[in-house]
């Protein structure tokens, strides 16, 4: 509950503004029958939901192969100049680079396999949040910014209470990401289609909130992802990586909320509490996300 009211507030800062038209009651319901239909269609249209990366299945095979030389691994992403300039950024702000990564093989050697996987997920899913829409194009942009910084806490919080989940903890938030994004890009549509009627900032909002974690559920399930990944982001119980995914978007959203001045220390201490952690641990995390640079755009 604590994650959806921060999500809110955050949704809400992104889809700030006033409303082209007076919103309605008849109108907000016609929108969201409108918007369910587009995105519960048997297909998936890659319209709205994006498609797994092409490389994907590739690079994590190879690095997940211990046989896997760093030179073999540096070939496949030196393929994607745009991929090979992602991953180098990458290494260089990463808290283990003491100094500058200038080659794929050395931010392997540098930085390890399991860092490494963290960071070619990371670099593959971020061309997706690109701001193409000219409603709201802030949407995109924080939610890349929060999930920045969810991925980072949850990562640090799997290395406190399961080590070997790190990289699933990592691309439990990724694919949780994409849930907004498929929504914010099939509300905008829907909109697009009937220009007399102005986007309702409230109701945008409302529709990530409502919408998001199924639309999420649905790319997983479309990209094969593991089971253990599909649970967790179904909310399972007795899946270890779904409190892993709470804590990380917890924190990911507060940093946000508070890298944009819009959240008060009381309210902040109210979310971070709301993951039930240790004092120590949830000062821990916290100074982690420290390490991130703010918002940019």
């Amino acid at each position: 509950m604590a994650n959806q009211h921060a999500a809110a507030r955050l949704w809400s800062l992104a889809f700030a503004g006033p409303p082209s038209s007076q919103p309605s009651a008849e109108v907000d319901s016609q929108v969201r029958a409108n918007i369910t239909a587009m995105l519960e269609v048997d297909s998936l249209d890659p319209q709205y939901f994006p498609r797994r990366p092409a490389l994907m299945p590739q690079l994590l095979q190879a690095i997940d192969d211990p046989e896997a030389a760093a030179a073999r691994v540096s070939r496949i992403i030196a393929h994607d100049p745009v991929l090979t300039a992602e991953i180098l950024r990458l290494a260089n702000s990463s808290h283990l680079c003491v100094a500058p990564i200038d080659t794929i093989q050395r931010a392997i050697v540098v930085c390890g396999a399991e860092v490494l996987r963290g960071m070619l997920a990371t670099a593959m899913l971020r061309p997706v949040f690109r701001a193409s829409r000219k409603n709201f194009p802030r949407v995109p942009r924080m939610l890349w910014h929060r999930t920045e910084r969810a991925t980072r806490a949850a990562e640090q919080y799997a290395l406190q209470v399961r080590p070997g989940d790190r990289f699933e903890a990592q691309m439990a938030v990724l694919l949780r990401a994409l849930g907004p994004l498929a929504v914010y890009g099939a509300t905008l549509d829907v909109y697009g289609r009937n220009p007399q009627v102005g986007p309702n900032p409230a109701l945008c909002s409302e529709l990530l909130v409502t919408r998001a974690a199924k639309a999420s559920v649905r790319i997983a399930h479309d990209w094969q992802m593991t089971p253990r990944l599909i649970a967790a982001l179904e909310g399972a119980a007795d899946e270890p990586l779904s409190q892993v995914l709470l804590v990380g978007e917890l924190f990911g959203t507060a940093a946000s909320l508070q890298s944009y001045r819009s959240v008060t220390s009381d309210e902040l201490q109210e979310f971070l509490a709301a993951a039930q952690l240790p004092p120590a641990q949830t000062a821990a995390l916290w100074q982690s996300l420290h390490r991130i640079g703010g918002p940019r755009g």
